[in-house]
């Protein structure tokens, strides 16, 4: 075994590897893409195919294209039809429709659930090859690392989400209410304060992830003290990394809607279909390349690993235990 010499990567040439490993490995952007449009279909079709009294006053396609639109399930949940069963009252449906309509209601709550499935399922496999790369794409290898971390990405995504929701809502709700008592100009003394805050809080949790592969452990509380040892000791690559990464996927969503969205005709409806994918592809790669150029800088660091498990190098490669 061949100790491996780590050399110093900065924000801006790990936002650059990421874009090329982003690119490179195309079966991680498709795979991650299909995952995506498969969540939005089961969230989109069944409430759609239910609740929505007249097919063609939203039709769900154009949903779908856009990932989940939470603004469109609350327009759905408001619907006429929705309403009027959630009081009990008689639209006119048969016994037998309404209670289909009342099952797709309740098959669609736990709906959701299967994007975060999906995330914690892919997030091992995707962040391993990126962590192996040069080296091809490889089927056995990203299928074992997405179950290899599976578990433990799943109670590192229920973590977050708790302790996301116990931190957040109430400063979000007292920045709410500082705006609605003092005035909306307090709005551009929030946002500045809050932002930084936040996408501290993103990457700290993309790194505990990426700490974990990297490092070869499923210990998530190990993985995410190295993660915070990580980035409080490389502050400026982090935020350089994660500010240009920031900084694309904004430019995107200006390109799209307020470029390419507004000169579309909207009853060509397979168009504007092509160009949502074509974004939400977009947008997945700009994804992916945060996450890859975060891993060229993990890989910066030798972080301790479990159960002996370590990384060799052999020819120029990686070569992980199978």
């Amino acid at each position: 075994m061949v100790g491996v010499k780590k050399t110093a990567v900065n924000g801006w040439s790990a936002f650059r590897a990421g874009l090329l490993r982003a690119l490179r490995y195309r079966w991680v952007l498709g795979i991650l893409f299909i995952a995506n449009l498969f969540s939005a279909l089961l969230l989109t079709v069944l409430p759609a195919g239910a609740l929505a009294g007249d097919p063609a006053h939203r039709p769900a396609i154009r949903q779908i294209a856009d990932g989940v639109d939470a603004w469109w399930l609350i327009e759905t949940m408001m619907s006429p039809l929705t309403e009027a069963i959630l009081r009990g009252a008689e639209p006119g449906l048969s016994p037998g429709l309404r209670q289909g309509a009342l099952l797709a209601l309740s098959t669609a709550a736990p709906l959701p659930l299967l994007a975060w499935l999906s995330s914690a399922f892919l997030s091992g496999g995707l962040l391993l090859t990126y962590a192996e790369a040069p080296q091809p794409f490889r089927w056995f290898r990203f299928l074992w690392g997405c179950w290899h971390w599976f578990g433990a990405f799943l109670l590192l995504g229920a973590v977050q989400g708790v302790v996301s929701i116990a931190l957040f809502v109430p400063v979000i709700g007292a920045a709410v209410a500082a705006v609605a008592v003092v005035g909306g100009w307090l709005v551009w003394i929030v946002i500045p304060l809050l932002a930084p805050v936040a996408v501290l809080w993103l990457a700290l949790w993309e790194y505990t992830r990426i700490v974990a592969v990297v490092g070869g452990t499923r210990n998530v509380i190990r993985a995410f003290g190295g993660a915070v040892s990580f980035t409080f000791r490389r502050p400026l690559p982090v935020a350089v990394l994660y500010g240009l990464a920031l900084l694309l996927l904004a430019l995107l969503h200006a390109l799209f809607r307020c470029g390419l969205m507004p000169c579309l005709p909207l009853d060509r409806w397979l168009l504007v279909l092509a160009v949502q994918q074509a974004f939400i592809l977009t947008r997945l790669w700009a994804r992916l390349a945060r996450l890859a150029g975060g891993v060229a800088l993990c890989k910066t660091i030798q972080f301790p690993v479990q159960n002996n498990v370590t990384y060799q190098f052999n020819g120029g490669n990686y070569v992980y235990p199978d």
